[in-house]
């Protein structure tokens, strides 16, 4: 006698059970979809329908997008963590502008230079851009980015490339950080992006890292004045309306990391100088500043929390110098 065969071991039926269960997993993707598109996880100001405004995210590589479409502020500071401690609510009391902060950490200048691309394409009026120019900019090589280490996709100009991340851990994290912001149950980061790192490495301290990153010396004399990152930064400023003013700021150490003049490295940091004083030579209410000498101020380890962040006391200083760069220019007193 032959075995009874169940209706659900029929092909037919197999059949019909595989596609309902397709068919769920395409409706859950598209319902998924539409609600990524809905919120906008990053709040790059492309989709978003909902009304939510900013993001509660720590990654500072991503948290500039939403601050940097922002139509609150018509200026930025630009820079990875050595210009954190500059405060976007005193410039902006300075000097009547709307400044956020767009720094990185870790950011090199390529990848800031994607964040003032995104900056540039979501306001129609800029005040004023402040570029903390650190020991990256120095290099005789471009400076790559290492795979899937940097965005680029969320500052890139088009909207393919960002929906193409949408369906990602990360991406559905982000929605629900923001729909939670929506919701009221949990704050926004603050609006202009300042946050001191004093939070974590209280005053007091001093700790014997983080020592500058001077780039290798050139092999040639004529090799000292090929800067590859400045010329890009160059060529960026030189698109900008003449009524924009630019201050590029070198961020200062502590005093032990600074070269003895007349040494290969002194002619190596002058040679980057004045590369950067080029760009913004002849601009209207825009300079040059640099901060990474031997003072007084950085020669007082309570002023640093590391041999390049700095505290409150030299960022005000700087923004001091900044503000009056962009009342007046070149003929700005520096008083550092």
């Amino acid at each position: 006698m032959g075995l009874p065969t169940s209706t659900s071991d029929h092909p037919d039926q197999w059949g019909r059970s595989l596609a309902a269960c397709l068919g769920a997993l395409v409706i859950g993707a598209a319902l998924l979809f539409t609600v990524m598109i809905a919120v906008d996880p990053y709040d790059t100001g492309r989709f978003g329908w909902l009304g939510i405004d900013g993001i509660d995210d720590r990654n500072t590589h991503t948290a500039a997008a939403s601050r940097a479409r922002d139509p609150e502020f018509d200026s930025a500071v630009i820079g990875n963590s050595t210009a954190q401690m500059l405060n976007p609510a005193e410039l902006s009391r300075a000097t009547g502008l709307r400044f956020v902060q767009l720094y990185m950490t870790g950011g090199s200048p390529r990848e800031q230079l994607a964040v003032l691309d995104f900056f540039l394409r979501n306001h129609q009026r800029i005040g004023a851009l402040v570029f903390v120019t650190d020991p990256f900019w120095c290099s005789h090589q471009p400076i790559e980015t290492p795979p899937g280490r940097f965005p680029f996709w969320l500052y890139d100009n088009s909207s393919l490339a960002y929906l193409g991340r949408l369906l990602s851990w990360p991406a559905i994290e982000h929605v629900s950080q923001r729909i939670s912001i929506g919701l009221g149950w949990r704050p926004r980061n603050e609006p202009n992006g300042y946050f001191s790192y004093e939070d974590i490495w209280p005053p007091g301290v001093f700790r014997e890292v983080n020592r500058p990153r001077d780039p290798v010396p050139a092999a040639t004399a004529a090799g000292r004045d090929a800067f590859p990152e400045i010329a890009l930064l160059d060529a960026a400023v030189k698109r900008l309306p003449a009524g924009v003013s630019v201050v590029l700021a070198v961020p200062p150490t502590f005093h032990s990391t600074i070269a003895t003049p007349g040494t290969a490295a002194a002619a190596e940091r002058e040679a980057c100088n004045a590369a950067l004083k080029r760009v913004v030579a002849g601009r209207p209410h825009s300079n040059f500043i640099n901060y990474r000498i031997d003072n007084a101020l950085t020669r007082d380890p309570a002023n640093f929390a590391d041999f390049i962040h700095y505290r409150p006391i030299i960022a005000d200083k700087m923004a001091e110098g900044i503000a009056d760069s962009i009342k007046l220019g070149e003929a700005a007193k520096i008083d550092f």
